[in-house]
């Protein structure tokens, strides 16, 4: 596949990158990242791997935009109010770049749906803002054998962290074991966030998944990146692989058909 004229126009600044390249951009043009959330997270993560030109994204979300969620879902403006939240992404990211493929999915993501929406992909994005749903995309990520990034916030904090399950990498499991419920006080309607702190890190996971597709720089692996934007705080945390974790361990599980997955319904960030 050759770069057309309007291509090389359009990826120019990221072309001239001695990292990206023609090649590169090939890569990305060739490429398919599916994005489960379009809130906060979400939408940077989306604008950017549009704009990089990813060559497939698929945008999997079930909720309506909201009034409250403007203050930092980027993604949609005040005339989307109850409109579906994949309709008003892709109308969005089909404006910003023609070139990427929008694929829709507006539904909840379920352990008995994860699998065969997430297949074929060469890289996920986690968004949403509740633990039973990024447990759920561990256990199928790791199951399909398919790098993934995740990441949440709350307040003026943030955490990220990428697993490579082909590179036995440390995944979300052996930081959070067995849980499935997270405490329903500390969600972002009740504790708060301030609207460029998902905005942050949605950069970050969207940058993850380009290194991951060019096979460049160091990925957020083994260790969880701790962001406080209040206080300028930037902290990794070692994280060890655990041999006896349920999911990636040494005699794992296939944890999306045994697991129970609480709380599914619980809104992106």
């Amino acid at each position: 596949m050759d770069l057309t004229e309007e291509q090389i126009n359009r990826y120019s600044r990221q072309i001239v990158l001695k990292e990206v390249g023609g090649i590169g951009q090939k890569k990305l043009l060739a490429s398919k990242i599916s994005l489960i959330g379009l809130g906060a997270l979400g939408s940077s993560t989306a604008y950017y791997l549009a704009a990089a030109g990813v060559g497939t994204l698929q945008i999997i979300d079930f909720d309506t935009v909201e009034m409250s969620n403007l203050h930092r879902q980027i993604l949609h403006f005040t005339k989307d109010i109850n409109s579906k939240k994949t309709t008003s992404a892709a109308d969005k990211l089909n404006s910003l770049n023609p070139d990427c493929t929008i694929e829709i999915i507006n539904d909840h993501i379920t352990p008995k749906n994860s699998k065969a929406l997430l297949k074929d992909s060469d890289f996920i994005i986690e968004g949403s803002d509740n633990l039973p749903t990024k447990m759920l995309i561990n256990d199928t990520c790791i199951s399909l054998k398919i790098p993934f990034t995740i990441a949440g916030v709350l307040r003026f904090h943030g955490q990220i962290m990428t697993v490579v399950p082909e590179k036995m990498t440390s995944c979300y499991r052996c930081v959070f074991g067995d849980i499935t419920e997270g405490d329903s006080s500390m969600s972002c309607s009740q504790a708060g966030v301030i609207g460029f702190v998902p905005g942050v890190l949605g950069c970050l996971e969207a940058n993850e998944a380009l290194k991951y597709i060019l096979n460049i720089g160091d990925l957020i692996t083994n260790k969880i990146m701790y962001i406080d934007l209040l206080r300028n705080n930037f902290d990794f945390i070692e994280v060890h692989r655990n041999n006896k974790c349920i999911a990636c361990g040494d005699d794992p599980k296939d944890l999306v058909e045994e697991a129970n997955y609480g709380g599914l319904n619980a809104c992106n960030e």
